[in-house]
C-alpha cells in the first residue's frame, strides 16, 4: 500500500500536524508500506531535522495547498490529510479520486472523506452525523504517540527521581503566543523547590534566559529533536495542551496543561474532568492571574504524591500508546474497500 500524508507546519501554525503524520508513518513503514510526506518548508529548525532523519519520503509543496493532480500522479492507495487550512471542497474532491482519511479535531468542517480520525479525549462522545460516525476513529485510544516517547516510559513516573522534582516546561513546537515567558516567571517564584528544563523557541529565548538563566538547577534550551528524552526526564511537566500533551499522558508524567489556542480548549476540559491533568484554559479567560495559577498548581503537584500518582495512573489508562497501530488498521481496511 502507498500512502500520502499531507500536513504543514510553521512558527505561527505550530508543528503538531506534521508530527502526527510522522508518527503515523512509523507504523506504516514498520508494516512495509510506502509513505510520502507531502509538506511545506516549515522554517522550524528542529522539525526539519526530524523530517530529515525520518525514513519517510518527503515531497515539498506550498503551504495549505492540496495539489490534486500531483497526488493522483503518485498513484497512492490512500491519502491522509491533517490540516485546518486546506479547503474542505478540495479534500472532498480528492476523495472521489483516491480514498482520503481526514484527521479532524471535533468538526469535519464539511469534509467528505472515506474515513475520519479525531484522537482527542472524549471525541467518541460527540454527536457526529451518521455518515461520519460509521467511518470514524474517535477518542484517546487512537492517539498518535511516537516510538521515541513510548520507549521512555518509567514504571512509577509520579515518584521523584532526585532530591527535588525536575520540571520540564514546553509550550509546543513553536509557541506563537509566548506563553513560556509567564510560565518561566512562575517557575522563578518557586526556585529552590525544584530544578527545571525550559524549552523556549527562538523569539522568546532571550527573555526566558534573562528570567531564569542565572538560577541554580535551571536550564533553558531551544526546541530540539531530543524532546522525548527531555520529557522523560520530567517528574512534573508544564505543557501546551497540544500534541505533546498526549505524549505526557502516555508517559504518565503528572502534568499541568495549558490551552493556548481554541482547538485545544474542549479536549483540555475533558482531561481535567477525567482527572488526568491539572489545566488552565487561556482561551476562556484563564489568563487572569495566570502566573499565580501556574505557581499554585505546580506546588500542588510537588507537595502531593498521592495526587500525582492518581493523575499518572489515570493518564496511562486513557493513552496506551497503541493508537497508531489502530489507525493503520483502518487505512488498510480503506485500501481493501472494507468500509
Amino acid at each position: 500500500m502507498k500512502v500520502i500524508l499531507r500536513a504543514d507546519a510553521s512558527p505561527v501554525q505550530g508543528t503538531g500536524h506534521v508530527m502526527r503524520c510522522l508518527t503515523l508513518s512509523e507504523e506504516l513503514l514498520r508494516r512495509g508500506h510506502e509513505v510520502v510526506l507531502m509538506t511545506n518548508f516549515s522554517e522550524v529548525k528542529w522539525l526539519e531535522q526530524v523530517i530529515g532523519a525520518s525514513s519517510t519520503e518527503v515531497l515539498r509543496v506550498q503551504q495549505h495547498e492540496l495539489p490534486i493532480d500531483l497526488c493522483i500522479s503518485l498513484s497512492p492507495n490512500v491519502v491522509v490529510t491533517d490540516s485546518y487550512e486546506i479547503p474542505a471542497e478540495q479534500i472532498s474532491f480528492l476523495d472521489k479520486k483516491i480514498p482520503v482519511l481526514s484527521i479532524v479535531d471535533g468538526d469535519t468542517k464539511g469534509i467528505v472523506a472515506s474515513g475520519y480520525l479525531d484522537h482527542n479525549l472524549g471525541a467518541e462522545l460527540e454527536p457526529w452525523p451518521n455518515e461520519v460516525s460509521r467511518r470514524l476513529l474517535a477518542g484517546s485510544k487512537f492517539a498518535l504517540i511516537r516510538d521515541a516517547v513510548l520507549d521512555r516510559k518509567r514504571k512509577q513516573p509520579w515518584v521523584f527521581q532526585g532530591a527535588v522534582p525536575h520540571i520540564v516546561a514546553v509550550m509546543g513546537g513553536s509557541d506563537p503566543t509566548g506563553t513560556i515567558i509567564d510560565v518561566s516567571q512562575a517557575l522563578k517564584s518557586i526556585q529552590g523547590r525544584c530544578t527545571a528544563t525550559v524549552v523556549a523557541s527562538q523569539q522568546w529565548f532571550e527573555q526566558v534566559q534573562t528570567l531564569l538563566g542565572k538560577l541554580d538547577g535551571f536550564e533553558i534550551i531551544s526546541p530540539t529533536t531530543e524532546l522525548p528524552r527531555v520529557l522523560a526526564s520530567a517528574d512534573i511537566a508544564i505543557s501546551a495542551s497540544g500534541t505533546s500533551a498526549w505524549e505526557l499522558c502516555s508517559l504518565g508524567i503528572p502534568s499541568l496543561l495549558i490551552a493556548v489556542v481554541e482547538n485545544q480548549s474542549q479536549s483540555l476540559q475533558r482531561m481535567i474532568e477525567s482527572k488526568l491533568v491539572l489545566g488552565i484554559d487561556l482561551t476562556r479567560g484563564g489568563n487572569q492571574n495566570f502566573t499565580s495559577q501556574v505557581e499554585t498548581m505546580v506546588l500542588r503537584l510537588i507537595e502531593d504524591q498521592e495526587f500525582r500518582e492518581q493523575l499518572s495512573i489515570e493518564s496511562a489508562k486513557y493513552f496506551d500508546g497503541l493508537g497508531k497501530a489502530r489507525v493503520v488498521d483502518l487505512l488498510e481496511k480503506i485500501n481493501r474497500n472494507m468500509l
